[in-house]
């Protein structure tokens, strides 16, 4: 790669970037924009010389100029986690996590959680009482999303520690309740973002649900007490599984039999160091805490044939193809449809009537063709 393409690839990565965080209008599948990141990553360590500041390896989320709500910073940074597509990804991770720490014969002791698919949102409390809310934003601060959270049925105002107590989790739409939107939302993770990016609040907000994975405080030791202590306050939390070093890729495939009957969107694992001291002396990049890392499953695939292909056209007079195919079920969802994002892609992929192809789930959330078998 030479040092244009590097930031020619930067600059489309930001211009993505700010359609799936501020938008809330993704162009292209999260494993894209992965593979995207992967490519720089790697060109900036063959030439850190060329590193950008506002590269998506230094940034977390997007810049949020445009979307027209009051900024809320948040005391602490609320980074992103680094990501593995494969189980071996993760085996490389634990073995330099546990060689950095010197631990040796059963290694760590890990906590492993769900990765949810919706909106990452910090909710903080004075002395019980609920005073903010805000999203992730670019990991400084974050969107107001004070009035919307006071709507979502699983967020307590008020709770009984005193002091001050900060939670993060997701805010997602149940696969259960997607059918009961007012809108017509594409998938759970289209409905989270955009009932939380309106800047007013409509009864859809009251389906969505608050999920709790990191609580923060002086006394709690671990990551599996903090989602205890959580669940004692009131919160909805998605569980974890805890294991040695030994079972970790055991329990990620544990997690991916069971997740078709989650009733929460979800693309992955977390698999975090569960000692908090253990975990801080691995550090921190400016984009995310070198102690956890989260690994994406694989999107589920089964072949169809192709019945026909529509062209939609929006307001803009944008040409949109879209696939329609004889209906499927992966997990316990049925489609019969997929858009092709546009006519350049569908002519790349090859796609015509009668022909047989492979489709899935992308990030388990929205239906896509992969290719022309």
């Amino acid at each position: 790669m030479t040092q244009k393409e590097y930031i020619q690839m930067v600059n489309e990565a930001k211009q993505r970037s700010f359609e799936y965080y501020v938008l809330s209008k993704p162009t292209i599948s999260d494993a894209t924009f992965d593979a995207m990141v992967d490519c720089i990553e790697l060109a900036e360590l063959e030439h850190p010389e060329w590193t950008l500041p506002d590269s998506p390896t230094q940034c977390v989320g997007s810049d949020l100029s445009g979307n027209g709500k009051r900024l809320v910073r948040h005391r602490t940074p609320m980074l992103s986690c680094q990501k593995a597509q494969t189980t071996e990804a993760v085996e490389k991770w634990i073995a330099a996590t546990e060689k950095k720490l010197k631990k040796q014969d059963a290694g760590i002791y890990y906590e492993l959680e769900w990765k949810l698919d919706g909106i990452s949102c910090s909710l903080v409390y004075q002395d019980g009482t609920l005073i903010s809310a805000a999203t992730r934003g670019d990991g400084k601060q974050g969107s107001d999303l004070m009035e919307h959270v006071k709507m979502i049925p699983t967020v307590p105002i008020t709770i009984t520690e005193m002091g001050r107590v900060e939670v993060r989790g997701e805010i997602v739409c149940p696969k259960s309740q997607l059918s009961l939107m007012a809108e017509n939302y594409a998938d759970c993770r289209s409905a989270a973002s955009g009932i939380c990016g309106k800047n007013y609040v409509t009864a859809d907000t009251t389906l969505l649900e608050f999920v709790v994975w990191q609580l923060e405080g002086d006394d709690i030791g671990t990551e599996a007490c903090a989602i205890d202590i959580a669940e004692d306050l009131g919160f909805k939390t998605c569980g974890y599984k805890g294991c040695w070093t030994p079972n970790v890729i055991k329990r990620l495939g544990e997690f991916a039999i069971e997740r078709d009957a989650l009733d929460w969107p979800t693309d992955g694992v977390v698999v975090k160091i569960n000692t908090k001291p253990l975990a801080e002396r691995m550090g921190y990049t400016d984009h995310h805490p070198k102690g956890c890392i989260a690994y994406k499953f694989p999107p589920q695939k089964t072949t169809t044939t192709v019945r026909r292909i529509e062209i939609t056209v929006g307001a803009t007079g944008r040409r949109t193809p879209v696939c329609w195919f004889e209906p499927v079920t992966i997990g316990a969802r049925t489609m019969e449809k997929a858009s092709l994002g546009s006519e350049d892609t569908m002519e790349k992929l090859g796609v015509y009537e009668g022909c047989t192809v492979e489709v899935g789930l992308s990030n388990d959330v929205t239906p896509k063709v992969y290719r022309v078998i």
